[in-house]
């Protein structure tokens, strides 16, 4: 099966270039790539690509700014090929993501891959965060090679999203109806994937190394955890999945997403930080969207 790797693109254009160079690097060679550019400033991106002279590589660029749930969300409907992945700019891909992905959708139910992730910092070197650790902790059993699906696999992610959805291929049929979620960018993924269960979609876990996955402290996820809107972001959507699951009689995955145990629990982090860092206000508004 061809893949059509579609790349919302704003920020560095060396995390961008290599990013790219690692899509040129796939032992399988049908693919092709789309840039979206939201509007980075400068033509050091569009130049390179044109310098690669690589037929398949297209590069776009918006006429206004769509912010990172925005731009993501309009590459998930660009895809030309049965496949589509859209990995962020500062990723990096295994030499054969493709050849370990592309297997899985001979499956006709399977609308979704998780491949195994490396986490790297900004440099590239492999990282080990709290986070990344809660995740193994809380994917332990899912994690191994098989499907997730149905009220168990939404219940599953609710309580704390153990995918690395960038990392994630799609069968590009299966997101062309996958509605847009405004005002939640800090959760986008989470409800975009939520969604394709939803649709009664599996999503095939193998956990073959095949994506790099950078996580570094200035992101925008990070900058909307300390001002506090990812949580806000994060408890409007639980409560609207809640209502949503609790419509459809699944209760299990509705209370799930009622306790969102690991989002309180980031946010009782971002508090302490905050309190060691002297800032006492943004701790105890902190703490208050916690024990909402």
């Amino acid at each position: 099966m061809s893949i059509h790797f579609v790349i919302p693109y704003y920020g560095d254009p060396g995390y961008l270039i290599d990013a790219v160079d690692s899509v040129r690097k796939q032992t399988v060679s049908d693919w092709e790539l789309t840039v979206v550019d939201d509007g980075y400033p400068g033509r050091v991106v569009a130049d390179h690509l044109v310098s690669l002279g690589d037929s398949r590589i297209e590069y776009l660029r918006n006429s206004e700014r769509l912010g990172p749930n925005g731009n993501t969300y309009k590459c998930s409907r660009l895809g030309r090929r049965e496949l589509l992945c859209t990995m962020n700019a500062d990723d990096l891909l295994e030499p054969k993501y493709v050849e370990i992905v592309s297997g899985h959708f001979r499956d006709q139910s399977v609308v979704a891959v998780q491949p195994g992730v490396t986490v790297v910092d900004e440099n590239g070197g492999v990282g080990d965060s709290l986070a990344d650790r809660v995740k193994r902790v809380i994917s332990a059993r899912p994690r191994s090679r098989g499907t997730i699906e149905g009220e168990a696999g939404v219940r599953s992610l609710l309580a704390g999203n153990w995918l690395y959805t960038p990392s994630l291929t799609y069968r590009a049929a299966a997101v062309v109806d996958i509605p847009f979620h405004e005002g939640i960018d800090a959760i986008h993924d989470l409800a975009f994937v939520v969604d394709l269960l939803l649709g009664g979609g599996r999503i095939a876990i193998d956990p073959a190394p095949a994506f790099r996955y950078r996580r570094h402290g200035a992101s925008d996820s990070s900058t909307r955890a300390r001002d506090g809107r990812r949580y806000d972001q994060e408890q409007r959507y639980f409560r609207e999945i809640a209502l949503q699951l609790r419509l459809r009689g699944w209760a299990r995955a509705a209370r799930a997403a009622d306790l969102h145990v690991f989002s309180r629990l980031h946010a009782l982090k971002v508090a302490v930080e905050m309190a060691t860092a002297g800032d006492l206000s943004g701790a105890r508004a902190m703490v208050g969207r916690m024990l909402s």
